[in-house]
């Protein structure tokens, strides 16, 4: 069964789409998805990925976050404590569509990965959240680096601004210089403003240190093919959990614009759902 509906965050609705199973299910998930385009990209990987793990018995939130799909407010009021809080109502609405529920686990993809992943270490210390605190924590191609990813971000503006002016009007060091002065620059039809860049736009958005949540964690480098080199940052995330596992699926960066159309990364699912049967979960 699939439902959709809205939800609060305050007085900001929220979109959610609810992926129920047969039976009464013990586990349930919340996928954060990532930003701006990404988002679009992705969204059919998502939805493949939800049906699949309803399929195999658990209940599944796909929400969006605030500013962006069918929820309420704007990419440039954003930040991430709001998209902490956002995550926490969507934790929450699951918990009251869904009663007993013995964990709720994490899935992310990029920025919404480095989002579920700072959510998990607060679930430590709330006892509220504690749910999640022996659940799995799944995150795909995680961003550690927010500062190079906004980097990229800007990138896409620079390439807007020669196709449409036919020469760059303004470098990245302006375009910055003018979100921390309060301004926001597009990019591909998302504001992004000062609230979401100094939140975010961190050299280490995720480190290394050891982390806080006991349950299993999988981290997954997304690799174009055999050929692709391992990344150390996600190693060594990985190995930061106290049940961490590192893996790798291979799979075109579906959450760019390619040529072929994904509506499912199989060997991405295989792999996370490998993961679930090995974990016993």
């Amino acid at each position: 069964m699939e439902e959709p509906f809205f939800f609060r965050r305050g007085e900001v609705p929220l979109f959610g789409m609810l992926h129920k199973p047969e039976g009464t299910p013990r586990l349930g998930f919340v996928t954060c998805h990532p930003f701006a385009e990404e988002k679009l990209w992705s969204h059919r990987v998502f939805v493949s990925a939800a049906r699949a793990l309803a399929a195999s018995g658990h209940a599944v939130l796909r929400f969006d976050f605030s500013g962006a799909g069918d929820s309420g407010g704007s990419t440039a009021e954003s930040s991430l404590d709001l998209y902490l809080q956002d995550l926490a109502a969507a934790v929450a609405e699951l918990e009251r569509r869904v009663p007993g529920l013995e964990r709720i686990g994490l899935i992310g993809l990029r920025l919404g990965a480095s989002v579920a992943a700072l959510f998990a270490e607060r679930a430590v210390e709330n006892e509220s959240l504690a749910r999640l605190r022996a659940a799995p924590l799944i995150l795909w191609d995680p961003v550690v680096d927010g500062e190079a990813h906004f980097q990229e971000l800007l990138r896409i503006n620079l390439s807007t601004q020669l196709a449409v002016y036919g020469k760059v009007r303004e470098t990245r060091d302006q375009l910055q210089e003018r979100i921390r002065a309060g301004e926001t620059v597009n990019v591909d039809g998302y504001e992004i403003g000062k609230p979401l860049f100094e939140s975010c736009a961190l050299p280490k958005l995720l480190n290394a240190e050891p982390k806080r949540h006991a349950g299993p964690a999988l981290v997954v480098q997304i690799a174009a093919n055999e050929k692709t080199p391992e990344r150390a940052d996600l190693a060594a995330l990985a190995g930061a959990y106290p049940a961490g596992t590192a893996s790798r699926a291979i799979e075109h960066p579906f959450w760019r614009e390619i040529k072929p159309f994904y509506g499912r990364a199989a060997n991405l699912q295989r792999v996370t759902q490998e993961w679930l049967e090995k974990t016993h979960v």
